[in-house]
């Protein structure tokens, strides 16, 4: 798999997005063709098209804190179609596939382990990080199947933050001397 440089969207890619999405799915508020949609917008992928009208364009689409009717919806729908997002959101309507991914993934899933973190984790933890970065998914997956990326993020941080906060400052010994630096 090769890296793609990312670019920022220009007007004209975003009026070529828009004329897409109606020519091909004209009145649906929110759109699932995405290969076909992003034929019409060249040097675009499918992926970047789908995430520029749900970041950026779509009008329906809602941000900020759930309610408890989307949360409603977002069971209904992955108890229908199971994690096939772009399906789901049609079901959820005020969301798309990406936040409902997320919302499941993070909040709703019943199989997330909500349970506290054990100091012999928290060193697990620390060591990870350590050694795989802030690779958080990897994170979770090799070492603590069931919880979750943003709950291992969120630990991390307390974390840090706490070894941060009681460790003195050190203020070096002359400005002379930056070896420590190189």
């Amino acid at each position: 798999m090769t890296l793609r440089e990312r670019r920022p969207w220009s007007p004209e890619e975003d009026d070529l997005l828009r004329a897409a999405v109606l020519k091909e799915e004209p009145g649906n508020p929110n759109p699932s063709k995405w290969f076909a949609i992003s034929t019409h917008v060249p040097g675009r992928t499918n992926k970047d098209c789908r995430k520029r009208w749900f970041a950026r364009m779509a009008a329906d689409i809602v941000r900020g804190v759930w309610s408890a009717d989307e949360d409603a919806k977002l069971l209904s729908a992955v108890e229908k179609h199971g994690t096939k997002w772009s399906l789901v959101a049609t079901m959820v309507h005020t969301r798309n596939s990406d936040q409902c991914a997320k919302r499941w993934t993070d909040t709703l899933d019943p199989t997330i382990d909500r349970t506290g973190w054990t100091p012999e984790q928290d060193r697990v933890l620390l060591d990870a990080v350590s050694e795989h970065g802030t690779c958080w998914k990897k994170i979770v997956k090799t070492y603590f199947p069931g919880k979750t990326g943003l709950s291992a993020k969120n630990r991390y941080t307390s974390l840090t933050r706490i070894q941060n906060s009681t460790r003195p400052v050190r203020r070096s010994q002359s400005t002379d001397d930056d070896t420590s630096c190189m």
